[in-house]
């Protein structure tokens, strides 16, 4: 299949996204308006186009703007493709046995759950059937798609030109340069324009994706992936990086600060360390001398600049940490980290059912009703971690098998490295497995389930994480004459 241009990938993505502002809107015409054109757009590009790759990152780049999950939403459109790709024999298999176990037990965990447990109306469980299916079908599709270099080039261009855009989008949000009601430049579903959002959020950016803690972890991902390759000479060559990687660590670290979430701020340098501590030889290289001396020439640009972009908001935060009283027990709790109360919600609602079975996942009002049942009306969006909010979707058996899928692509990642030790993009692979690391990590004190677009989102790095892993070619030399040609 034919690489083409950047510019090529990014119209594409930028008309994706005008169309998916219309799901945002409280206006059912709108809504349907929007999921009518983007299926003709996805329609057009899997199948008149046929690129499937334009079309993986174009649902992925769906996933960073806020959108309601009316039919589906924005899983919709790859549903309705998928549903008739899969209908010839071999394209959905998944080889990996431990991956089509856990897939198998979510599946079945969902469907019993929509069943037997969901106490919503049968069309919401209908649109909830939609939006998990599409999850699955997405990431085996994914996991399923030979990625080339060039693939993963433009991976990377992508990612940085999101994390941009979502700067730039939160930026405005902050300092109001253009007031308007037009969701791409930083209004949302339920504010009149970017003012009011700006002041109703307080200093503590959403951008598109709506809310600043998922927006914050999201950022904290891109970081590690982006920092794990730019300082590996050889991935860098392998792949014609240039400044790529550079450029969205730095981006990533501004998303960070203008959301002003001290968790993120402080995973960051945990990462680093750890990193360092796994990767020691790096640490005594020419480029990470020069990355340090290009950090103190801009700790002062940020001592002096810094607040601009959130830092006084985390380091304030910062400060209302009591380190004594730091330890097993309060992080259970929440109480150091601002969640006692969305917890101690959250314990209730663990005790007042077994959970061997969730209501599956799916709509808004349909993941409320699980976690919340008859007090559904709380003034809380959900219990602030994925491990407290996941039994009521998944239940215990497809919560575990959740779980176990992400640790199962991380072990997969870290046994390709070790195999495969001289292996010039282990760099990429090292990043993602710290990624979904840290992401596991930082979940205590979110939920990614709480915007079915985000929970894609993770489904879709999961399925991109699984089929690098899981290939067995790799790049053993490269030959810049035939770039062309490489594989991994």
């Amino acid at each position: 299949m034919e690489i083409n241009n950047l510019g090529y990938y990014i119209k594409q993505i930028l008309i994706g996204l005008v169309i998916a502002h219309l799901l945002s809107s409280t206006s059912n015409s709108y809504n349907i308006l929007g999921l009518v054109l983007i299926v003709i757009q996805s329609i057009i590009i899997f199948y008149y186009f046929n690129d499937h790759f334009l079309f993986i990152i174009y649902i992925f780049s769906l996933c960073i703007i806020y959108t309601l999950s009316k039919l589906g939403g924005i899983v919709l459109a790859p549903f309705i493709i998928f549903i008739g790709f899969m209908l010839v024999p071999g394209r959905f298999s998944v080889k990996d046995k431990f991956i089509q176990f856990c897939l198998i037990v979510l599946v079945i965990a969902n469907l019993v759950g929509y069943i037997f447990i969901n106490q919503a109306d049968v069309f919401e469980i209908f649109q909830s059937a939609i939006i998990f299916s599409g999850f699955i079908l997405t990431f085996i599709f994914i996991y399923n798609f030979k990625f080339t270099a060039e693939h993963i080039i433009i991976i990377m261009k992508i990612f940085t030109f999101l994390s941009i855009l979502l700067f730039l989008v939160a930026f405005n949000q902050k300092f109001v340069f253009v007031n308007t009601s037009f969701p791409l430049l930083g209004s949302s579903a339920g504010y009149l324009d970017v003012s009011s959002l700006s002041e109703a959020f307080a200093g503590r950016m959403p951008s598109l994706i709506g809310d600043y803690e998922l927006f914050s972890e999201f950022a904290l991902l891109m970081f590690i992936i982006s920092f794990s390759v730019m300082l590996d000479k050889r991935t860098t060559a392998a792949l014609n990086f240039d400044y790529v990687p550079y450029i969205l660590a730095f981006v990533s670290f501004l998303n960070i600060l203008i959301t002003g979430t001290r968790s993120s701020f402080l995973l960051i340098f945990i990462f680093i360390i750890i990193f360092f501590l796994f990767r020691l030889k790096i640490l005594f290289s020419t480029r990470t001398a020069i990355l340090l001396i290009t950090i103190a020439m801009l700790i002062p640009i940020f001592v002096r600049f810094g607040d601009k972009v959130g830092l006084n908001i985390i380091v304030e935060r910062l400060n209302e940490i009591d380190t004594e009283k730091i330890g097993v027990k309060n992080i259970t709790t929440g109480e150091e980290m601002n969640r006692e109360i969305v917890y101690l919600v959250g314990y209730n609602r663990l005790d007042e059912e077994n959970w061997f079975l969730g209501y599956g996942y799916g709509t808004t009002k349909s993941n409320r009703l699980a976690w919340f049942g008859s007090n559904s009306s709380l003034p809380i969006v959900d219990f602030h971690s994925l491990y407290l909010c996941m039994p009521m979707i998944y239940g215990w058996f497809g919560g575990l098998a959740y779980l176990l899928l992400v640790v199962y692509i991380i072990f997969i990642l870290v046994k390709k490295i070790l195999l495969f030790k001289d292996n010039p993009l282990n760099s990429l692979m090292i990043g993602f497995a710290f990624m979904f690391l840290f992401f596991l990590v930082n979940q205590m004190k979110i939920n990614s389930l709480r915007i079915y677009n985000y929970h894609y989102l993770i489904w879709m790095l999961m399925g991109l994480a699984a089929s690098i892993a899981s290939q067995e070619e790799y790049i053993e030399e490269i030959d810049e004459k035939n770039e062309d040609s490489l594989v991994y």
